[in-house]
């Protein structure tokens, strides 16, 4: 499947550069998960995460046209949620967004409600390290484990020397 995904990127880039809008649901699909995991991340928020999402897609769409294939799809891709995550965290002034820690799964549908329960909060607690980062290392943290992102690439999205990125994420 992944192999079939990388063969079709281009030709789904063409079509969308062409106005083909079913190619686009098809070129983003496959990025979606680890798209809106990272602005959830980023942002705390899963609702605010979306919504970030929603904005990335309509930047994607109208910017199609001019993405050259000298970068790669997802990290153009995700160079455009960063800089959309970016606008909305100065929109606020730079108030911190709040931590949306989903409630504890109902335990009475699980197999295993300890190890549920368990699993959660170990969630609970990785996503408060996460948030307790300076704003930089979680960014370059996100990018790289959500975004699969090389480190050069971060380096250049965030115009940052690539020392200083592996820095933060040291």
């Amino acid at each position: 499947m992944q192999l079939k995904q990388i063969t079709q990127e281009p030709d789904l880039i063409k079509k969308c550069q062409n106005g083909d809008s079913a190619a686009f649901a098809d070129l983003i699909y496959p990025h979606k998960e680890n798209l809106i995991t990272y602005l959830s991340r980023l942002s705390g928020n899963q609702t605010t995460a979306e919504d970030l999402f929603q904005e990335t897609l309509v930047k994607v769409w109208r910017g199609i046209k001019k993405y050259k294939e000298q970068s790669k799809f997802s990290s153009w891709l995700f160079s455009i949620a960063h800089n959309v995550a970016l606008d909305a965290y100065r929109k606020t002034k730079h108030e911190k967004y709040k931590i949306a820690v989903e409630e504890v799964a109902d335990l009475s549908s699980s197999d295993n409600p300890h190890s549920d329960y368990v699993s959660k909060e170990i969630e609970k607690r990785f996503e408060k390290a996460i948030e307790m980062l300076p704003q930089k290392q979680r960014e370059v943290f996100l990018l790289r484990m959500h975004g699969n992102m090389p480190f050069k690439e971060i380096a250049k999205l965030t115009g940052e020397p690539i020392n200083t990125v592996l820095g933060h994420m040291h």
